[in-house]
């Protein structure tokens, strides 16, 4: 009799089998939804880089000393994060200074006005029609002849896209 009631025991489905399942699934479906969030974050987090060069419109040549390699760089209409100032490393010392160059204002002789052109290393926007970027969600447009105004840190700047281009 023992042996009967062993079999009718085992072939029983009990509310306790079910619960044990149905955490087993929930187990499963988090670990994939876990793998594929990974993926896409990690898809995410690498965004293209792209070099945006711009020509920084007559101010003075204080407000360009202040201006250094690697500084975050902003919109100042909505504070959107464009990127960061690009740099030159000095082959002979090593050391990375912005990439900016400055020249005399036109017609400002004797002057402290001057103009610089520069490169923006944008991590923040995706590719537009007609060789621009979008940038962020901002529903702005870096596109080459577009003013605008930058900060950084440190400086405010107003410049002029001359040229868009895929960093490599």
């Amino acid at each position: 009799m023992d042996h009967k009631m062993i079999q009718k025991q085992k072939k029983r489905w009990s509310v306790m089998d079910t619960v044990i399942l149905l955490l087993v699934l929930v187990a499963v479906a988090g670990l994939i939804y876990r793998v594929v969030y990974a993926a896409r974050k990690d898809a995410e987090a690498d965004p293209t880089l792209y070099r945006v060069y711009f020509e920084v419109l007559e101010t003075h040549e204080k407000v360009l000393a202040e201006v250094e390699g690697f500084d975050a760089v902003y919109l100042c209409e909505n504070g959107t994060r464009l990127g960061y100032i690009g740099v030159y490393q000095d082959t002979a010392t090593g050391e990375y200074t912005a990439a900016l160059t400055v020249t005399p204002a036109e017609g400002a002789t004797g002057s402290d006005r001057v103009t610089a052109t520069g490169i923006l290393i944008c991590n923040n926007a995706t590719p537009a029609s007609g060789g621009g970027l979008r940038v962020g969600d901002s529903g702005r447009y870096l596109t080459p002849g577009s003013v605008l105004e930058i900060r950084t840190d440190r400086a405010l700047l107003t410049v002029r896209i001359t040229s868009v281009r895929e960093h490599s």
